[in-house]
Parts: structure tokens; sequence; C-alpha cells
């Protein structure tokens, strides 16, 4: 645990050791003022036999109570007995199929060759029912493709698409590829690469930020060249 030095000298000039302090009780959800005036309603549907905290919610939504659903789960867990506060801890929660936890970005941004058949019939089903949606997913499968084969007139092409797409992100793109089209043409027809500068800015960072900001330059340069 790391504390300020401030706080360490203060602890150390202190002649009797630091009392936690308690914390104070949390207010209940009853006393909050956007529930009370419902509590009498709760009560008695309550004893009703509703129970379901979704459904009293949206009740209490269309009475004008500006409860939060959370807040008002916490308020009736003080009325559950115990048999029921051991059902709601031990109620199995059901699994999810594969497709409900497909993510809809995840299944665009993976080439099509790298997505098995219940992946792929998902993401055709996605992007018919989101024509725009489809546009970008083309667009982009097109541009990692044009990138690979660094395919300048490819890239001409797409920028002419991309920028008729008419799709904010995409235009952005072709906008900024346009102001700095020089280096875009240098990285599609030269054979170096910033990848090892990169990649020696990104370990200078780490070994800097080990020294959680006590250390100079004379010691930083000292653990670059060690490690």
């Amino acid at each position: 645990m790391l504390n300020n030095r401030k706080t360490v000298r203060k602890l150390v000039r202190t002649p009797a050791p630091p009392r936690n302090r308690a914390r104070p009780p949390r207010p209940s959800g009853l006393s909050s003022t956007s529930l009370q005036p419902f509590v009498p309603y709760l009560q008695d549907r309550w004893q009703d036999g509703c129970h379901n905290v979704s459904q009293l919610h949206r009740e209490l939504e269309a009475q004008g109570c500006t409860t939060s659903r959370s807040l008002l789960r916490e308020t009736l867990r003080a009325w559950l007995t115990a048999d029921e506060l051991r059902a709601h801890k031990h109620h199995p929660r059901k699994p999810r199929s594969r497709a409900r936890r497909m993510n809809t970005r995840w299944l665009c941004l993976r080439p099509a060759e790298q997505l098995d058949e219940e992946e792929y019939a998902t993401l055709q089903r996605v992007l018919d029912e989101d024509p725009p949606l489809a546009t970008a997913h083309a667009l982009m499968q097109r541009f990692r493709q044009v990138v690979c084969d660094r395919d300048m007139p490819g890239l001409d092409s797409w920028l002419a698409d991309a920028a008729a797409s008419e799709l904010p992100p995409f235009v952005g793109f072709t906008r900024g590829i346009a102001t700095d089209r020089a280096a875009v043409n240098a990285a599609f027809t030269l054979p170096w690469s910033t990848g090892p500068v990169e990649g020696h800015v990104h370990k200078i960072k780490l070994l800097k930020r080990q020294a959680y900001g006590r250390a100079g330059l004379p010691q930083l340069r000292a653990r670059i060249l060690a490690a």
C-alpha cells in the first residue's frame, strides 16, 4: 500500500496508534424523499404477494416515482424472509446461449475466414438488419485487404467509396488520409516501418512507470541501459 509522505510523518509523530473511524450507517431506501410518498402503496402490494422488483418499479414509475431500481431492490431486500433471502442467494442463473454471448463489434472486426459457421450466420443476420452497418463492414474488410496487399490503386478506389458512403467515421478518415497522403503513400511503397521505434517507446514507458514517478532522468537512463 502506498501512502503520501506527509501522511506517514503525521502517523509517526502521533503518540497513540490511529483508530479506524466507524462508517456511518447507510441511509435506508425508505428514508429517501423520492420513495417516501409511495411506501404505503409498496406495503399494500407486498402484502398482496407481489415481490417482483421490476414489476413494482414499473408501477411506481407510472405513478411518478423517480427512485432507481437498484435503490428499490435494496429497500425491499429488508422485507424478505430468511427463506426468500436464501432462495435469492442460491438462485441459479440460466446459461446464455452462444449467440447471445457474441458481441456485434467483435463479429464485425474479425476477418470472415476466422469466424465459424454459427458466428458467420449471426454476423450476416446482423448486417441484413442494419444496412449502414453492412456498408461499414464491407468498407472495413476492403481496407484491411488493401493495406495487407499494399494496393495503391485499390486505396484510391476505397477512398472514393468511403467518401461516398456518407458514414461520418469513414468520411473523417478519408479526410485525414488526404491531409497526410505523402506519409500514407510512403507506408504503402517503402519497406521501412516505425514498429521497432514504437516498441522501444513502449518499453521505455514501462520502465518509467515502474519507478512510480520517484526517479529522475539519470536513474531512468541507467534502468534503460541495464535493461
